[in-house]
């Protein structure tokens, strides 16, 4: 299959990579020349870990009319604070009919693309789709070499156009294929989204212990206390009631890490139990800046529609809002007034793709 794959972050590097030495034909594409440099002369991506192998990617390449000239599939693998840029930028170069995927969409992330790329006025019509979660549990150690720790299962997927959910994921490669699983409703992946829950609280709290030059720690094991987990189950409990308020049942955070790693289940746990039994996350770092997509993306991209959509449904969200408004003073942006908060959205089109059933 004929892949694009944009982004060459984390997330990009271990998809393409993995794409490759599954023998699919890899296009990388990366706004930022800089970034790809060493990749553009080799076209290979070391991947250790989970996955093992040099990656022959077929091309890389920051000119998006050359990675857009054929491909089957595109996947959008950067953090969504780039998705409306990437919408307007691919809504004026694409120019055949394919499957776009957003890796993760966040919340409202394929109403948000597929808007702005409807504004370009481009007789192409893709479908695009969105997951609830990454992929790949990764990190990238060097602009070609990506440590891929986990390879996630049962990732919801959903759509907007006419395919069927189970269809999209029929059309994903087949190294795809067996991770992912149809969504009942973009409701699944879009509310359903964990990274708001579990990166912006705890990067915040633990602001001092982040920007201390002389002092690194793990995020999850560490970073994640008993109260702060406490706190965030709060704020999973806000997305749950959001979510039941528009007729649908998303897993808890603490049961998305039981689906998504397979952490064994015992009664009565607790979401801090939980996060502390799951292995993959013991030998993650945390960041060194609150200036990480932890904050710079979930809140904006995650919280703050979040935040919209609670006040649509009539449903309260005062610890979502709370942690809104403690980004928003502690990093001096106003997060609601520059990330996704659906305005100039049509709100029947935001209910009607929400509420769209497989």
């Amino acid at each position: 299959m004929k892949i694009t794959v944009i982004g060459a972050g984390n997330s990009g590097l271990a998809m393409a990579a993995h794409l490759a030495l599954t023998n699919n034909d890899v296009t990388l594409w990366n706004r930022s020349a800089e970034n790809i440099a060493s990749l553009k002369n080799s076209k290979t991506i070391q991947a250790i870990g989970k996955i093992n192998g040099n990656a022959r990617l077929t091309e890389v390449t920051d000119e998006i009319e050359v990675a857009l000239a054929d491909p089957d599939l595109v996947l959008v693998a950067t953090p969504a604070l780039a998705h409306r840029e990437l919408a307007i930028l691919i809504g004026r170069h694409l120019r055949k009919d394919c499957i776009i995927v957003l890796n993760p969409g966040r919340t409202c992330g394929a109403i948000d693309f597929s808007h702005y790329y409807c504004l370009q006025n481009n007789p192409i019509t893709p479908e695009i789709a969105e997951t609830q979660t990454v992929m790949h549990t990764c990190r990238k150690l060097a602009p070609d070499k990506v440590r891929i720790l986990a390879v996630k299962d049962s990732i919801y997927l959903a759509g907007l156009g006419n395919l069927s959910n189970a269809k999209i994921v029929d059309s994903l490669p087949e190294a795809m294929r067996e991770h992912f699983v149809p969504a009942a409703s973009m409701i699944q992946t879009s509310i359903g989204n964990v990274g708001m829950i579990l990166h912006c609280t705890p990067l915040l709290l633990n602001s001092g212990w982040t920007e201390n030059p002389d002092f690194t720690f793990r995020y999850y094991t560490d970073c994640i206390t008993p109260h702060i987990a406490a706190f965030i189950e709060e704020i999973d409990k806000e997305r749950l009631e959001i979510a039941e308020a528009m007729g649908y049942i998303v897993l808890s955070t603490q049961d998305w890490c039981y689906r998504s790693y397979h952490t064994e289940y015992v009664e009565g746990e607790t979401l801090y139990d939980v996060i502390n039994k799951t292995a993959v996350y013991h030998d993650i770092d945390a960041p060194s800046s609150l200036h990480h997509r932890y904050i710079l993306e979930d809140v904006p991209y995650g919280l703050v529609p979040l935040e919209m959509l609670g006040r649509l449904m009539n449903v309260d969200t005062p610890y979502t809002s709370l942690i809104v408004d403690l980004a928003s003073k502690l990093l001096r942006i106003d997060f609601r007034a520059t990330g996704r908060n659906l305005k100039g959205i049509n709100l029947q089109r935001i209910y009607s793709a929400l509420l769209r059933q497989d």
